[in-house]
């Protein structure tokens, strides 16, 4: 049966899997598009989220307690960095979620945020749209762990990415974490879907920059293999070992060793009956 015009372009639109938030983690992944600064600001928004937070609440904030967290001096220029900054999530995070209705695939094209207000004395609302709010809350609740202390010494966009990339494929505080994905999908989580690179310049100037910094500033060891398909790059595979979190040695050790203190004080408390 010959499809029609309508099937072939949503079928157009689903063969692009890049940008579909399908769970909370997928939101880790995306806006590949966003500078560092706006990496940073948009992962400050995250933190107002708690286990209470619905999908109406309004969060507040101001310039000043932004800047002071970055270590930003309240300069004018400043000022203006952080109201470029809450415009630049307003326009550029365009979500694109999975729905079927009725039996019928679609895709609901949306935004991150419903709406963003920002007053001349710096304070500053803003409120998650329903539709990504559940994926927010979730992604706050099950998967982001690092603090927002660790994520402002980061400076790189690609070591921002590449740390959200490592929570998003974390479970708890597992102390080795391992990120696979097509070529495609990884210039997509780096780069978004407008830029390309060659295999070679996006390793060098994406994947490397970004896993050195985290290396430098928070501990970890990171190993990159490059899967190829004969000589041509396909896609990439990243272990990171978080060297602040015991070996599994260290944590049977401790065990058998709070079982043993354990134990003797059970034998003194008999002995003293």
């Amino acid at each position: 049966m010959k499809k029609g015009k309508s099937e072939n372009a949503f079928e157009g639109l689903m063969s692009r899997q890049d940008y579909l938030v399908v769970q909370a983690n997928d939101l880790a992944k995306a806006f590949g598009n966003l500078k560092a600064f706006e990496h940073k600001l948009l992962d400050y928004c995250f933190s107002y989220v708690t286990k209470e937070s619905t999908a109406t609440d309004t969060f507040t904030t101001n310039a000043k307690e932004v800047l002071k967290h970055f270590g930003l001096n309240a300069s004018g220029k400043n000022y203006e960095r952080v109201a470029r900054g809450f415009k630049a999530l307003n326009e550029n995070t365009a979500l694109y979620l999975p729905i079927v209705e009725n039996g019928v695939k679609g895709i609901l094209m949306t935004q991150l945020f419903r709406k963003i207000k920002f007053l001349a004395n710096g304070e500053v609302e803003f409120i998650f749209s329903e539709d990504a709010a559940p994926y927010v809350f979730a992604l706050r609740s099950q998967f982001f762990s690092f603090k927002l202390a660790e994520l402002a010494q980061i400076k790189s966009k690609y070591a921002i990415i590449l740390m959200k990339l490592w929570e998003a494929n974390r479970f708890k505080n597992q102390r080795v974490t391992t990120i696979q994905g097509e070529l495609e999908e990884w210039q997509n989580w780096f780069l978004g879907t407008e830029k390309r690179w060659t295999p070679a310049v996006f390793a060098r100037d994406c994947l490397k920059v970004g896993a050195e910094e985290l290396e430098k500033k928070l501990g970890v060891d990171i190993y990159l293999n490059v899967v190829k398909n004969g000589r041509k790059v396909i896609g990439y595979e990243m272990q990171i070992t978080d060297n602040r979190q015991p070996t599994t040695a260290e944590v049977i050790q401790q065990a058998e060793k709070d079982s043993y203190q354990t134990d003797i004080y059970d034998f003194l408390g008999d002995g003293n009956q």
